[in-house]
């Protein structure tokens, strides 16, 4: 993996070195609010960052994730992370983050399109996926101007402290991010 850079942003991959450093970003509790992330101490964590592989390239499975950091700022604003599963080898699923201080100034799209960017340039993958709850309205304009449709409700799709809830999917097609336009979803789902 490499460091991706936008406008404003410096995306850093995790690796065990930094491992610590993202499991305090995902220790905060605003987060937890519409995600379930990991329950794991930072040694745990640590190992498991560690096990990943560490080159984004076609015929990879496993998960990626960038810290981010805003231009002149020391501290990470959020992570985003890419899941590329064995046996869906077309498809791979994105997820993301920004810290509560960092929100409302288009970090999270401009990280989103860097790293949707980053996995068409190194995949062989036709599509990325994304899920939110319905009610993260932020996080579905978050999608929407990243280039991604919304693609139909999942009952039950994710686990949010606990509990299984509703997700909204949300895809993006290769060539609809290549040139731009928006991804068209048939009629039949």
């Amino acid at each position: 993996m490499r460091v991706l850079r936008t406008e404003r942003l410096r995306l850093e991959p995790a690796t065990e070195a930094n491992a610590t450093l993202l499991w305090r970003v995902l220790q905060e509790p605003d987060l937890r609010e519409f995600q379930d992330l990991p329950d794991v101490d930072a040694a745990q964590f640590e190992q498991i960052v560690a096990a990943r592989p560490r080159r984004l390239e076609a015929g990879v499975s496993g998960r990626f994730e960038w810290l981010l950091y805003l231009e002149g700022v020391p501290e990470p604003a959020g992570w985003v992370s890419l899941r590329l599963a064995e046996r869906a080898s077309a498809t791979a699923e994105i997820g993301y983050s920004v810290l509560r201080e960092f929100r409302g100034r288009g970090v999270a799209t401009e990280a989103v399109r860097a790293v949707v960017g980053e996995a068409f340039a190194c995949l062989s993958i036709r599509r990325l996926r994304a899920y939110c709850v319905p009610e993260n309205t932020a996080s579905r304009r978050v999608l929407e101007r990243a280039g991604f449709v919304a693609d139909g409700v999942l009952p039950h799709g994710a686990t949010v402290r606990g509990r299984p809830v509703d997700v909204m999917g949300y895809i993006v097609e290769r060539d609809a991010f290549s040139s731009g336009q928006r991804t068209e979803i048939p009629a039949s789902g």
